[in-house]
């Protein structure tokens, strides 16, 4: 007897076009697609990698991340390395993925390999732990739940590719966080710098390492990009400051003159300021010292400590930059001079120099400094 769908119509039952059998295989067969549909793409997340961001512990200048970051182990080039305190306990990096991932074997490239003196100068990892740890993104405290961890052997690594080392980790590795962490170093070298050129993550497959994708190279190879805009503001500071032995540097805003020293015992002076232009509620004539917070892509941003005239210490932030065509900066500048703009500033010879209050955004120019040929 055929199954059938049926509604009363004038007494009258009327049969479907198709069997009931036939959908439920149909969709069956829908279901099983798609169930297999998902899970190869949940196979391909987990071997595939995201990345998000680092975090660092002992990395040596962590104020000039363009030198030792950890996004230097994954960019795919021999040559550059993350360098961290060889004698600070614990040190290494945090990679954060937007995804999740599994892996059971590394690859790993010891040392400094931007030369053989490089290799030679600086410490290379002996002993190294691997973590992974699962994070919940709408976690607003971020604890992380650790999955397994491992402490590995590394042996001396030879100069380039032929220093490659594959280490088997015995099981599966899986999380959305991974932690390196140098528990010992060979002891070799003299710049007290321990290094690791190259880790990544992947499969022993038929004898032979399948390291796992980037699905996001492009942020790493831009993160480091960022470093290069850094290196760029700090380079432009340190000339700020062989010129202020020399003498002081005239910031402009308008009409209005703000003279500077900015010195490299960590001093720093702000004389008060004239020329045209309203100086009501700014700082007046202070001398301290300041520190470099961090330095970003966005500038070197500066904490100016001082004390005022009531003997009380006050801690205050300024940006500093060295503003390039195309910078927000640069152009507000340039609308700024308007048509004297060629005739006061030459950019190929010359430095655009931005300090700014971070509070205030009240923000000063120099343009007079040579570019050291």
């Amino acid at each position: 007897m055929d199954l059938f769908f049926f509604r009363k119509t004038n007494k009258t039952f009327f049969k479907p076009t198709f069997p009931i059998v036939s959908f439920i295989q149909v969709s069956s067969f829908y279901l099983i697609l798609f169930g297999f549909t998902v899970l190869n793409n949940c196979k391909g997340t987990e071997e595939q990698l995201d990345y998000e961001r680092t975090q660092s512990v002992g990395q040596v200048n962590p104020e000039e991340p363009w030198r030792f970051s950890p996004e230097f182990a994954m960019d795919e080039k021999y040559g550059t390395a993350f360098c961290a305190n060889a004698k600070e306990v614990g040190s290494g990096f945090t990679l954060f993925l937007a995804n999740h991932t599994q892996f059971t074997a590394l690859q790993v490239l010891n040392g400094f390999h931007r030369g053989t003196n490089d290799l030679k100068n600086n410490d290379s990892i002996k002993k190294l732990r691997v973590s992974s740890f699962w994070m919940e993104k709408n976690d607003s405290k971020n604890k992380l739940k650790q999955d397994r961890s491992k402490d590995i052997e590394l042996t001396k690594s030879k100069f380039g590719k032929q220093g490659l080392q594959v280490l088997d980790l015995d099981s599966k590795f899986e999380g959305n966080v991974i932690r390196f962490e140098i528990l010992e170093t060979f002891g070799i070298g003299n710049t007290g710098r321990v290094c690791l050129s190259e880790i990544r993550m992947g499969d022993v497959k038929k004898e032979n390492f399948v390291p796992h994708p980037w699905v996001s190279f492009d942020k790493i190879k831009r993160t480091i990009s960022q470093f290069a805009k850094a290196e760029r503001h700090a380079y432009g500071f340190k000339q700020m400051v062989v010129a202020n032995e020399k003498g002081n540097i005239l910031f402009y805003d308008q009409g209005t003159i703000l003279p500077v020293f900015f010195k490299s015992d960590q001093t720093f002076s702000f004389s008060e300021m004239y020329g045209e232009g309203d100086p009501t509620g700014f700082l007046p004539s202070i001398v301290g010292t300041y520190t470099i917070l961090q330095s970003t892509e966005e500038g070197l941003e500066l904490n100016l400590s001082y004390f005022d005239n009531g003997g009380i210490e006050r801690n205050i932030s300024w940006i500093f930059k060295r503003a390039e065509v195309g910078d927000e900066d640069y152009e507000n500048f340039k609308t700024k001079l308007g048509t004297k703009f060629s005739e006061v500033y030459q950019p190929k010879t010359h430095f655009l120099f931005v300090l700014k209050e971070k509070e205030t955004g009240r923000t000063f120019y120099h343009y007079e400094l040579p570019i050291p040929k």
